[in-house]
């Protein structure tokens, strides 16, 4: 807990809309709190760990206290329909914080070295009133640290060294007070090495391959003549 100061991710979030920062040694799952609870706009909740957090899809969250940046941020004012699209600016505020080599893989994991470093999950309240975003980076793990069935990596194995978490969060929340409400998406898509990939969609309405050619600017993936909303992409070699 050395490395996450709320005092410190407030110093570094001063002239953004995110000045309501809070961190946990331990919580359930900050989405969830931030989900049910609300807040004013750009409320933020840290925590070094989770007991129940939570994926895209529904999916269990793997957390390893004092090597993961894990928080989850209140946005108001964001239309109901352009709700989906705040997690995908959040992949862009991550990528642009964590650094040059980082990439996007639709729709919201940031890579590094066609490996997982960070997932992100969006949700809109149940009011429509505000859509809270969560994300998670790998940041001290060190090599054999993760399993290797999810091909995911950390800061500290891709650099050799690990920043501090809390400088971390200052950075990606300065990122996504910007990205957020900006026309962000020329940016998302050169990012995004998902777009010109030969791909598996895994998706509620059956499984099929091909060459990812673009994303739209609502977000959607096309993939030859199929439009994807939701579903798991899997890249083949």
């Amino acid at each position: 807990m050395d490395d996450l100061s709320a005092e410190r991710i407030r110093a570094g979030t001063n002239r953004t809309r995110f000045r309501d920062i809070e961190v946990h040694p331990s919580i359930d799952s900050t989405q969830t709190l931030l989900v049910s609870q609300g807040g004013p706009d750009g409320r933020v909740v840290v925590a070094d760990h989770q007991t129940a957090g939570r994926g895209r899809q529904g999916r269990s969250w793997l957390d390893v206290p004092g090597a993961m940046l894990m928080f989850s941020a209140l946005l108001e004012g964001v239309p109901p329909d352009e709700a989906s699209l705040v997690s995908l600016a959040a992949g862009v505020a991550v990528a642009r914080a964590v650094g040059e080599d980082a990439r996007l893989k639709w729709p919201n994991d940031v890579r590094i070295g066609g490996r997982k470093l960070c997932g992100i999950i969006g949700e809109l309240a149940p009011s429509g009133s505000y859509v809270v975003v969560g994300i998670g980076v790998n940041v001290g793990h060190d090599a054999g640290e993760l399993p290797d069935d999810l091909g995911a990596t950390s800061i500290k194995i891709e650099r050799g060294s690990a920043p501090r978490r809390d400088d971390l969060c200052a950075a990606i929340l300065r990122e996504l007070a910007a990205v957020v409400g900006s026309d962000f998406m020329d940016s998302y898509r050169g990012l995004c090495e998902t777009i010109g990939a030969g791909v598996r969609v895994e998706s509620p309405d059956g499984s099929f391959t091909g060459r990812a050619t673009s994303v739209r600017d609502d977000g959607a993936l096309v993939v030859g003549d199929h439009v994807v909303m939701a579903g798991d992409v899997i890249h083949l070699r």
